[in-house]
């Protein structure tokens, strides 16, 4: 009786590591962690695991850390997924200098952006109160964004005035480098009599 028997040889490859550290809720990255890269060896079909399970590196950093912070990476600091058979055998770059900067927190206001559809009468005005609820939001992040932050509009949204039905409106974040809690708020237009200066609206 014969038997064939085939086997693969393991491969080594180089693939990306992501960098999670455990941050304390009182501090925040000044900039974005480089580039951290591994050497494996395993068989193709396991590596190629690790393009959707990545390898990870968390690390705990607390309050008591200097805000600048070198970190020594070693092989055993890299996580393998569950189910992925490789080994890690490297690991770069060796170090990782982290800058922190504290954070804080305030509530601000919501300003409404909303871009009203007249009904058949409108007043004089020209437009119709908004009701938003929460009328404030909490914002979070480095202390220096956070006491940028005066207000935090909602995105441009059109919505008929005469609905008076509550609309779930997100807010326009971009470009404040915080985090806003709730990211979206309920408008509701208060309906208003026409003013003996409205204007009649021809029906369509």
């Amino acid at each position: 009786m014969w038997f064939v028997v085939g086997a693969r040889e393991p491969t080594e490859e180089v693939v990306s590591v992501q960098f999670a550290p455990l941050l304390d809720s009182a501090l925040a990255l000044r900039d974005p962690a480089p580039a951290i890269r591994a050497l494996v060896i395993g068989r193709p079909s396991e590596i190629i695991k690790l393009s959707s399970s990545p390898l990870v590196i968390r690390r705990p950093i607390v309050t008591g850390e200097p805000d600048t912070l070198v970190l020594t990476l070693r092989t055993n600091d890299v996580e393998v997924p569950e189910g992925v058979e490789v080994i890690v055998r490297d690991v770069q770059p060796r170090s990782l200098t982290l800058r922190f900067e504290s954070t804080s927190s305030r509530r601000v206001p919501v300003k409404s952006a909303l871009v009203q559809r007249p009904p058949y009468l409108i007043a004089s005005s020209g437009a119709a109160p908004v009701r938003l609820e929460p009328e404030s939001v909490t914002v979070r992040g480095p202390r220096v964004a956070v006491a940028r932050v005066r207000f935090v509009p909602t995105v441009r949204d059109s919505i008929t005035i005469s609905d008076t039905l509550p609309h779930l409106v997100d807010l326009d974040t971009t470009g404040l480098g915080v985090s806003v809690k709730p990211p979206q708020v309920k408008a509701t237009f208060v309906r208003i009599p026409a003013l003996k200066r409205g204007i009649e609206l021809p029906r369509r």
